[in-house]
């Protein structure tokens, strides 16, 4: 049943994209492909890598910044490949909780709250570095480095083929890398060494957390639509011996779709999506002939915890929460809590100074702690949810369709979709999923609305467990 819900969604948005990449490939014969300059050695990117297994190129580190423009000095996130215009400036992953009433947060937006490696590890060990391989690998893996150390000790994923539970390589052995995706990249970073924990109070930080996040990311390289997406699994374990109450736990993004100055944001609670689109036309993406674009990110798997009514079919599943590639019955996977929403440069909204306004934040609160008003948060979810209208709605901006744009122009946006509350006692694990993905429909707003067909596609192949059918066939391009 799955698969074929998947292909009805898959034949409804094939021939969009089909028409997008069509003009891109007529749009980019007079272009260069980006260069990317190499790590310099900033202090700021320990270990830093690329994904490139599709339509997206991405700069990834380790430290907590999973997309990060310091490694190039520009956006992180390149879409669509090889045109040099971006969507993504820079993204990363927030957790905040109380530790015996105190907050104890990662808070990393633009410096880094995480160092490389495991907990309690080296973080200078270069054991510790991004691992990326390819599944075209495997018809020569004696040949590359990190297939062959594939760093299955500290829970990168791998296929046990002989069963003996000792990672043995092909061509020697008959092990591999899970290829989750046509390509994976597997890095490990914790928040254990107050040195690496530079964002919050002007560089100090907090006291830390105590926690290991195992990131797996992935993609495929696919001529439809699952080709503009990149998949994130992350593993977050509790290793620091204190129990973690009231925790939130937050995608946080600076969008910058094209250029940085018309950016618009929004949500939508039902699909569980956060996005950024365009006021109008794009200065950067109208020059590619593709339309102004819209790109969304989605929490497909929120931590698990205990049904507050097992016997409600409708909050508690039958088949109970998904976690670590199971079903758990009595328990439901965290839905999007709240979405909150600031700009550069703004007096009132604008980016956290310390791990109590950042905590605010992934609560769905305004940095002070107060609520935002129903202009910007509207009349339903505890006002936690900024611009969860439809921008598309004929009747326009209300507090009962609330969409950016109405509180200021368009302008550089920030915003974080967060999941919570839960508890992590010591040695507990929470695995979340989550993916990012772009939709060109025709201008500004028909993005927005395929853009929701898009997210329904992910969720759907999420819900499959990846297992896609067969890409359609690639277009014939002709000069």
């Amino acid at each position: 049943e799955g698969k074929e819900v998947y292909m009805k969604i898959l034949k409804n948005i094939t021939t969009v994209t089909m028409v997008m990449i069509l003009l891109l490939a007529s749009s980019l014969e007079a272009r260069e492909t980006k260069k990317v300059s190499n790590f310099s050695g900033s202090g700021l990117v320990d270990s830093s890598g690329t994904f490139d297994g599709n339509r997206i190129y991405a700069d990834v580190t380790n430290n907590g910044l999973f997309l990060d423009y310091h490694v190039s000095g520009s956006s992180a996130l390149e879409w669509p490949k090889g045109t040099g215009v971006h969507s993504i400036f820079q993204s990363s992953l927030w957790l905040g909780a109380l530790v015996n009433g105190e907050i104890r947060a990662i808070v990393a937006d633009y410096t880094q709250d995480m160092g490389p490696g495991p907990f309690g590890g080296d973080p200078l060990s270069a054991v510790h570095r991004i691992y990326k391989v390819n599944k075209d690998m495997l018809e020569d893996p004696a040949s590359h480095e990190d297939f062959q150390s594939w760093p299955v000790e500290y829970g990168a994923p791998w296929v046990d083929v002989d069963g003996d539970g000792v990672y043995t390589p092909l061509p020697a052995g008959q092990d591999h890398p899970e290829f989750i995706g046509d390509q994976v990249l597997w890095f490990v970073s914790n928040d254990g060494d107050a040195a690496y924990k530079l964002n919050a109070e002007g560089g100090g930080g907090t006291l830390p957390m105590g926690v290991e996040v195992q990131t797996t990311m992935f993609g495929y390289d696919r001529i439809d639509a699952i080709g503009d997406m990149l998949f994130v699994k992350q593993l977050v374990i509790n290793k620091g011996g204190n129990t973690l109450t009231d925790t939130y736990m937050g995608l946080w993004s600076d969008p910058d779709l094209g250029a940085h100055t018309d950016d618009l944001v929004g949500c939508d609670v039902e699909l569980g999506m956060g996005y950024v689109y365009n006021s109008g036309p794009d200065p950067y993406y109208d020059n590619l002939d593709i339309g102004t674009p819209a790109a969304g990110y989605d929490f497909f798997q929120g931590p698990k915890v205990p049904c507050d009514d097992p016997t409600d079919t409708v909050e508690c599943p039958a088949e109970g929460a998904k976690m670590f590639g199971t079903r758990h019955p009595g328990m439901k996977n965290l839905k999007m809590s709240s979405f909150a929403f600031y700009i550069n440069g703004d007096a009132t909204y604008t980016d956290p100074s310390d791990e109590t306004e950042g905590y605010f934040y992934l609560q769905g609160l305004r940095k002070d702690g107060s609520a935002y008003p129903a202009e910007i948060a509207g009349d339903l979810y505890d006002q936690r949810f900024c611009f969860y209208g439809d921008p598309n709605d004929a009747a326009g901006h209300s507090t009962a369709n609330p969409v950016d744009g109405n509180y200021a122009a368009s302008a550089d946006r920030r915003f974080l979709m967060s999941v919570g509350p839960f508890t992590m006692a010591a040695g507990d694990s929470q695995e979340v999923v989550f993916g990012i993905f772009h939709a060109a429909g025709g201008d500004a707003l028909s993005s927005v609305a395929y853009l929701k067909e898009v997210d329904a596609l992910a969720q759907t192949a999420y819900d499959i467990d990846f297992a896609l059918p067969d890409s359609p066939p690639s277009p014939n391009v002709t000069a």
